[in-house]
């Protein structure tokens, strides 16, 4: 996937930012974009569970995850 410049130059602004600056400053930030993605994907899945179909895509995808981490 290409990028756009912007984007890189987001990433290395954030990179010199983590660089220049100590753990406390940043890390809240991180954490709060690390927990918002694991509630986006906890109501993905609830909703996901509303249908039958999705229920059973949802039970394959947990198996997948399964077989995944047994792998590894």
């Amino acid at each position: 996937m290409i990028r756009d410049k912007t984007h890189q130059e987001q990433v290395e602004r954030w990179a010199n930012f983590v660089r220049d600056n100590p753990r406390e400053k940043w890390k809240p930030a991180i954490d709060a974009l690390i927990n918002s993605q694991y509630n986006m994907a906890a109501k993905f899945y609830k909703n996901l569970q509303k249908t039958s179909e999705g229920r059973i895509i949802y039970e394959r995808l947990k198996k997948e995850r399964l077989k995944l981490k047994n792998n590894n």
